[in-house]
């Protein structure tokens, strides 16, 4: 009798490998939490190493909007009108104008007009990012900016962050706070809809953000929701504070060096 027990059917495949299955529950986590679930923050809690597991998350999620939004940008400079054909257009609309109409009598006028006019299309052709051209480059070297702002700005609050829970008697390791702020990323998942054309999301974000790392203090150090609020806010009046420190001190010291040279 045959042994049809090595046969594998058609339906069976291959075991999903680790490294996939970390990448899947990194998506469902960020996904989750975007919508200020709770369950997504202890879930990272509870995993081991989850400081790295947070690493892996930002990176993926930076570098996936950074790429869209290079696909969106290249999209605007492709369909964008030549900057060069509006200056024209530009030029006519201003002589219809009536001030213009009232002035052009003048010679002074006249000159003066035309040598603005020239360096300003003289700029237009060496800047035109000034005038509202799209510009791939900044848009391709935001797939290493953007990892690196988002890593060093999660490393930093997450710090600060912690600190300032700990003194209202949060409860989570470095670690598991790191896990958990990294979460609070996922609101930059909105900025995947730049891969349209023109499309801005603007400062939701940077709000949306905010109320995710409400929920990863409360939930990561077992907050009441008072306390949770103000480790949240925390490190932003800490920055604040140091932020104006300095610019005090910067004119402080400008006064001193300005003054004491003009006195002389």
């Amino acid at each position: 009798m045959a042994d049809h027990s090595s046969v594998k059917g058609p339906e069976e495949t291959a075991p999903a490998s680790s490294e996939e299955t970390a990448l899947k529950t990194l998506v469902r986590l960020a996904w989750e939490a975007l919508f200020l679930k709770e369950e997504p923050y202890a879930e990272i809690r509870e995993a081991s190493n989850p400081a790295l597991r947070g690493l892996g998350l930002i990176v993926l999620v930076a570098v996936a909007v950074a790429l869209t939004s290079l696909v969106g940008t290249a999209l605007e400079w492709a369909t964008a009108p030549d900057m060069l054909d509006i200056q024209p257009v530009v030029f006519q609309g201003i002589q219809q104008m009536p001030w213009y109409r009232e002035m052009q009598s003048d010679p002074a006028f006249r000159k003066g007009f035309q040598e603005r006019w020239e360096m300003l299309e003289m700029l237009w052709s060496l800047a035109p990012q000034l005038f509202g051209t799209p510009n791939i480059a900044p848009a391709a070297s935001r797939i290493i900016l953007l990892p690196l702002g988002l890593t060093l700005t999660w490393f930093l609050y997450g710090v600060v962050a912690y600190l300032f829970a700990r003194l209202l008697g949060g409860q989570g390791g470095l670690g598991q706070m790191l896990g958990c702020t990294a979460l609070a990323v996922a609101p930059q998942l909105l900025n995947l809809a730049t891969f349209l054309p023109y499309v801005v999301v603007g400062g939701v974000v940077g709000t949306w953000m905010i109320l995710c790392r409400y929920v990863a203090l409360k939930t990561c150090h077992r907050l009441t929701w008072g306390r949770a609020l103000a480790a949240t806010l925390l490190p932003y009046v800490a920055l604040a504070v140091v932020v104006s420190s300095f610019a005090c001190l910067g004119s402080v010291a400008a006064v001193l060096i300005f003054g004491g040279g003009a006195s002389r």
